[in-house]
């Protein structure tokens, strides 16, 4: 409970300061949801190269601020789940718009484990990632993503399935809403 927490003010504290150093208003914030693909990779103890790929769900709140005509800046607070592994990840993207309806994103993402309390696993609790996308903006309040991150620390051990020094990639897919 007390990780959550202190992600949550880590999140709301980066919001006010991205927030109150913009001149114009505070652009719209909405919710995402859809899928992750996560590919883990490691090595082995004598070093051969390993991993596991699995599916899973992600929902998210985010906030949007513009920054000038053709760049924003995005940081949402996400959560991503499967049947035994729970994540908080927050991205921290710039945003920059190539078409009208079409954005590039880019940026570092901060990953949180929640539940690392199992002999068989031994996650760190905190990891980073660099994270890079597009939105294509399918109306003024429904938003589609295809976002792209790479772990950059080592955050995975797996004892049952051999895999040490794991980095958790995941490819996204979703759609969101603003309000």
């Amino acid at each position: 409970m007390i990780k959550i927490f202190l992600t949550l003010i880590l999140w709301v504290s980066i919001t006010l300061t991205a927030t109150a150093q913009q001149e114009k208003k505070v652009s719209p914030f909405g919710l995402k949801a859809g899928l992750n693909r996560s590919v883990v990779n490691g090595k082995e103890l004598d070093g051969t190269a390993t991993g596991f790929i699995g599916l899973e769900f992600y929902v998210s709140f985010f906030i949007d601020n513009e920054l000038n005509e053709k760049w924003r800046f995005e940081n949402e607070i996400l959560f991503s789940f499967t049947d035994d592994y729970h994540f908080i990840e927050i991205p921290l993207r710039l945003k920059y718009q190539i078409h009208k309806k079409i954005l590039l994103t880019a940026g570092p993402k901060l990953d949180f484990v929640l539940n690392n309390d199992d002999e068989i696993y031994d996650f760190n609790n905190f990891g980073v990632s660099s994270e890079m996308g597009m939105q294509y903006e399918l109306s003024k309040r429904i938003i589609s993503e295809f976002r792209y991150s790479i772990g950059i620390l080592p955050q995975i051990n797996d004892f049952a399935l051999d895999i040490y020094d794991g980095r958790r990639n995941t490819l996204r897919l979703g759609l969101g809403y603003r309000f």
